[in-house]
């Protein structure tokens, strides 16, 4: 458990090798929302590489810069409250839309969660906040999650694809994933001022390095 906990992330990139590999085979032979599902999915693996491999820090930032925490390697995020909570997001609601794409539903939420909540989380209440052009996580956001969600959004309605009870339940889906797997699950079912998963020294290491290029050490 321990091992996993220290090294999800990185075996994500081995999945997200995978499905570039799938993306440039299958290309020609996939639906059009199944290829935008599969770049999210790809996306959001690099998204995770990017806030807690390299640059990393994201995390301890958080807990020490936005959660005023006095044990930043290991409250309110730990190495297995964020393992838990990014597997479930990528492995589950990024995963299924790829799987299932005519299931529009299952998509519009991920898609939603990631050009929406995503961009305020990573554009608004970090970039803005501490007036530093880049933190890690933006870049897949801007250049992956951000792209995906017009065109998936665009496609969908101009094609009128989507009904009212999968806007509804996408909306509701994403509620979800925001309200209970992200922030619930995260910080009040995980979170542990005793945890027996604190960051490892790297890692914290990288949080101090980012808070040192925002000038806020």
């Amino acid at each position: 458990m321990k091992l996993w906990c220290r090294h999800w992330y990185e075996c994500g990139l081995a999945a997200a090798s995978g499905a570039l590999i799938v993306l440039i085979v299958l290309w020609g032979d996939m639906a059009v929302l199944s290829r935008v599902n599969l770049i999210n999915f790809f996306g959001l693996l690099l998204h995770q590489y990017e806030e807690y491999g390299t640059p990393g820090g994201a995390p301890v930032f958080i807990n020490k810069y936005m959660m005023k925490s006095d044990t930043p390697d290991r409250y309110p995020l730990n190495q297995k409250s964020a393992m838990i909570t990014n597997c479930l997001i990528v492995y589950v609601c990024y995963l299924l839309p790829v799987l299932f794409p005519d299931i529009l539903w299952l998509g519009i939420a991920p898609i939603l969660f990631g050009c929406g909540f995503q961009v305020i989380q990573h554009l608004f209440l970090i970039t803005i906040k501490f007036r530093h052009i880049y933190n890690p996580g933006l870049g897949a956001v801007m250049l992956i999650h951000v792209p995906c969600g017009i065109y998936y959004l665009w496609y969908v309605i101009s094609n009128h694809l989507a009904s009212g009870t999968d806007w509804l339940f996408g909306i509701l889906y994403m509620i979800f994933m925001i309200g209970v797997l992200t922030v619930f699950l995260t910080y009040k079912v995980l979170g542990d001022k005793n945890s027996k998963y604190p960051f490892s020294p790297e890692e914290c290491e990288r949080g101090d390095r980012f808070a040192e290029r925002m000038k806020l050490n």
